[in-house]
C-alpha cells in the first residue's frame, strides 16, 4: 500500500518542525557557550590579577581558588549543550567503523537518547542537592558563597543539554525515515 499524500505532508511537516527546533536550540546553545566563555575569560583575568598580586604585592585575590572552582563548573556546564547539538562530543567510533550507515545512525540515536535519560537524572539529583544546600546553608569556606547558587546556575545548562540530546535523536530518527 502506497503512502497517501497526507502521510508524506505529515512527514514533511515533522521534518520542518525538527529543523526549526534544531535551529532554535542551536542558537540558545551558542548563547550559553558564549556566556561560559565569558565566565572562563573573567576567571583567567582574575587568576592573572591574583598571581601578579601575590608575586608583586603579597596580596592575592581572596578566595581565588573557590571562584575558579565554582566558575569553571558553571562554564563547563554551559559548554555541554553546544557540543551535544553540534555532535562534536568525543566518540569511540573505532568499534563501528566497519558498520553500515544505518547501524551507526541507530547507535548514534541510542546514545543521544541515553544522554537525554542520564541528563534527566542529573537534573533531578542536582536540583535535590541544590535544595539540600539551601536548606542547610552550606557555603564555601573563604568567601561564604552559598553553594546552592552555583547549582542553580548549572541547572539551565543541564535542561538545555537534555533538550539538545532529544533534538539530536529526533534529527537522526528523521534521517532514518527519509
Amino acid at each position: 500500500m502506497a503512502p497517501s499524500h497526507s502521510d508524506s505532508s505529515r512527514t514533511t511537516t515533522a521534518a520542518q518542525t525538527t529543523v526549526q527546533l534544531y535551529t532554535v536550540v542551536e542558537r540558545i546553545s551558542r548563547f550559553f557557550a558564549l556566556l561560559g566563555g565569558l565566565i572562563m575569560f573573567a576567571l583567567i583575568i582574575m587568576s592573572l590579577i591574583s598571581i601578579i598580586g601575590r608575586k608583586l604585592y603579597s596580596a592575592p585575590v581572596q578566595g581565588d581558588m573557590e571562584l575558579i572552582e565554582i566558575g569553571s563548573a558553571i562554564a563547563i556546564a554551559a559548554f555541554l549543550p553546544l557540543a551535544e547539538i553540534r555532535g562534536i562530543n568525543i566518540k569511540a567510533d573505532a568499534f563501528t567503523a566497519w558498520a553500515p550507515s544505518w547501524f551507526k545512525r541507530f547507535f548514534d540515536t541510542l546514545s543521544h537518547i541515553l544522554l537525554f535519560a542520564i541528563t534527566l537524572l542529573l537534573i533531578w539529583r542536582t536540583y535535590l542537592q541544590m535544595l539540600d544546600y539551601h536548606e542547610y546553608g552550606d557555603s564555601s569556606v573563604l568567601l561564604a558563597i552559598p553553594m546552592w547558587i552555583p547549582l542553580l546556575c548549572i541547572l539551565p545548562s543541564l535542561v538545555l543539554l537534555a533538550l539538545c540530546a532529544l533534538v539530536r535523536a529526533a534529527v537522526l530518527m528523521q534521517r532514518g525515515i527519509s
